[in-house]
C-alpha cells in the first residue's frame, strides 16, 4: 500500500459521504446499516480503492473485515448492493445480463471518472469492458442525464486514442490535451473530460516506449517544468 493508496480511499470516502442518496439507497435495501452511513460509506471507498483491485479478494476480505467488525458477506454485500443499484439506472437491453463483471465494471467507472482517478480495466475480450463504457458514456450527461441519480454527477466528454505497436508518447500527450482544453474553461465540478486508451497494452510493445509520458500525465496533467492547474487534471479509462 502506497501514500497514493491512503490519499485515494480518503478521496472515495469523502465523495461518498457527500452523496446522500447513494448511501441512503444501499441502506434503504440493507436496512440493518440504517445509522451507519459513515460504515458503508468506508466499506465502499475500500471497495474502490483496494476490494476491486485484487485477484485474492478473499484474502483481503479475511484481513479488513474484523478491523471493520464486520464478516466477509457483509462487507461484499455492501459493495455488491451498491453496484446493482448503480447498474440498475442504466438503460439496458434485454438481451443483455446484469452479470457481476458488468456491474463491477460500470461502478468503478463512473466512480473514476467523476473524481478523476485513473482507471484500468484488465479482462479478456468479452468482459463487458466496452459495453461498459458505452452505458457509463450514455448516462453521464450531467444535469441531462436520463437517471435522476447520475444527474448529480458530471456532464462527460470522450476523447479517445487507439493504443498499438505503433503508438508514440506523442499521440497520447495530444489526447489528454484535447482532454485539458475541453475542462479549461468549464466549471469542473460540473464537467470532465476522460481520455480512454483503447487497448493500452499494445502500446507496450512499441520501441518507443509511449506509456512513460503516462506517469507524470496520470499524476497530475503536467509534463516537465508546466505549471500545475486543477483543469489539467484529467480522467482516463
Amino acid at each position: 500500500m502506497s501514500l497514493r493508496d491512503v490519499e485515494r480511499t480518503l478521496k472515495v470516502l469523502n465523495w461518498f459521504l457527500q452523496k446522500d442518496e447513494i448511501v441512503n439507497r444501499v441502506t434503504g435495501k440493507l436496512p440493518q446499516y440504517v445509522g451507519q452511513e459513515f460504515l458503508v460509506s468506508l466499506v465502499l471507498s475500500l471497495g474502490v480503492t483496494f476490494y476491486s483491485r485484487l485477484e485474492d479478494r478473499h484474502a483481503y476480505l479475511l484481513k479488513i473485515a474484523p478491523i471493520l467488525k464486520l464478516d466477509t458477506t457483509a462487507f461484499e454485500l455492501i459493495v455488491t448492493t451498491c453496484q446493482r443499484i448503480f447498474i440498475d439506472e442504466m438503460r439496458l437491453e434485454r438481451t443483455i445480463a446484469k452479470n457481476k463483471a458488468l456491474m463491477e465494471n460500470v461502478w468503478m467507472m463512473a466512480i473514476c471518472i467523476e473524481l478523476r482517478i485513473p482507471l484500468f480495466l484488465v479482462g479478456k475480450p468479452g468482459s463487458s469492458k466496452s459495453l461498459a463504457k458505452t452505458l457509463v458514456t450514455d448516462v453521464l450527461q450531467g444535469s441531462n442525464s436520463y437517471s435522476d441519480l447520475f444527474q448529480a454527477f458530471k456532464e462527460i466528454h470522450i476523447v479517445s486514442f487507439q493504443c498499438s505497436p505503433l503508438a508514440t508518447a506523442g499521440g497520447i500527450l495530444s489526447t489528454f490535451r484535447q482532454c485539458q482544453k475541453y475542462q479549461e474553461k468549464r466549471l469542473l465540478d460540473k464537467f470532465n473530460a476522460v481520455a480512454v486508451l483503447d487497448e493500452v497494452g499494445l502500446a507496450e510493445d512499441s520501441k518507443k516506449m509511449p506509456l512513460k509520458a503516462l506517469h507524470p500525465l496520470l499524476e497530475d496533467g503536467t509534463i516537465g517544468d508546466e505549471k500545475k492547474s486543477e483543469w489539467k487534471k484529467v480522467s482516463v479509462d
